[in-house]
């Protein structure tokens, strides 16, 4: 397995990238990037300086900025469509005073708004007012929260996915098809024998993940020790016979995570697709850093360590994004540059 990189080496690999920024980017876009870039450090830098009354002010500008740099470091985004203007996401006022679980957001209609614009350049869904989505939701979509979550109804979260070896080299025929491994699906949703057929509820929770779309079986593996939930195994076809093509035509079913993870996410509200890993934490430090910043009161409540069920999952998150939210820039700005 690989180890996780230390947050100071993530950002001196994004450092790296200012002498000679990617996709050979030059004039106002490369002073946009190298500029962006120095002002998300040091707000996260100082993010870690502070305590969580004041933490995600400074994680949400911070991947504000680095949201910047990603645009002006995609190769696909014309030089007239880099640039991000204004948050280009609200909050619904009234929900700000009620339990943290019920924060609800959603896009505004500027088109070039950083949550919308970065949004398109990321294939990532945007909403209405119509249709907001709950920060409960968002909270359960972020694989840092695993056993902090807010006091709210369990959510579906994001689970983890790998290509499943035994099915990338049983054949050198391409009819054979290829087959990914998810785990953490709540064993109270699998047969009682993996002889079975699925159910119908698991067949309606993965239906939920909409990567998993497009595979011609279902194979319940169920509950192995040490695994988070169950496991099942879905099979798509293949069109390979080589080991490394094979893998890929697996793998797309999922999506990567901090450099070395893949994980199938679910959808959020009306979406029909899931959020782009950095929209969702957009999202989620957005709705933080509204309700630290003018709701002060209610946010203080809600960190009473002394007195509120959410205080501890909020410390976590907070200290997660840390070095989450840098690891993921360095992975998009590589993803969007290619």
């Amino acid at each position: 397995m690989t180890s996780r990189l230390g947050v100071d080496e993530i950002w001196s690999l994004l450092r790296v990238t200012r002498a000679d920024p990617p996709a050979g980017i030059r004039g106002a876009r490369r002073k946009t990037y190298t500029a962006a870039l120095e002002q998300a450090q040091q707000m996260f830098t100082a993010a870690a300086s502070v305590g969580v009354a004041t933490r995600p002010l400074l994680l949400f500008y911070g991947l504000s900025q680095g949201g910047r740099a990603i645009a002006a470091a995609a190769k696909h985004v014309h030089n007239d469509e880099y640039r991000l203007i204004g948050h280009g996401i609200k909050a619904n006022t009234g929900t700000l005073v009620g339990p943290i679980c019920d924060v609800t957001v959603y896009c505004d209609r500027t088109s070039a708004g950083s949550f919308n614009r970065l949004s398109r350049i990321l294939s990532s869904p945007v909403w209405e007012e119509s249709t907001p989505v709950r920060l409960g939701e968002l909270w359960g979509t972020l694989p840092e929260t695993g056993h902090f979550q807010l006091d709210d109804p369990e959510p579906a979260g994001p689970l983890p996915a790998n290509a499943d070896d035994w099915s990338l080299t049983v054949a050198a025929d391409t009819s054979s098809p290829v087959q990914l491994a998810v785990t953490g699906v709540p064993p109270e949703l699998m047969p009682q024998s993996p002889q079975l057929a699925p159910t119908s509820e698991l067949e309606t929770f993965l239906q939920r993940y909409p990567r998993l779309n497009g595979h011609s079986a279902i194979y319940p593996r169920g509950v192995y020790p040490g695994d988070p939930g169950a496991v099942v195994h879905l099979a798509y076809p293949s069109t390979n016979s080589g080991y490394r093509e094979r893998a890929d035509e697996a793998l797309i079913h999922s999506t990567r995570y901090r450099l070395h993870e893949r994980y199938v996410f679910p959808v959020v509200g009306a979406n029909t697709d899931s959020l782009h890993p950095i929209m969702a934490w957009w999202a989620t430090l957005f709705a933080l850093s509204m309700l630290a910043r003018y709701h002060p009161e209610s946010w203080a409540g809600h960190i009473a360590v002394d007195a509120s069920k959410d205080a501890v999952s909020i410390e976590r998150l907070l200290t997660e994004a840390l070095t989450a939210v840098p690891e993921l820039l360095l992975q998009t700005i590589g993803e969007v540059s290619q």
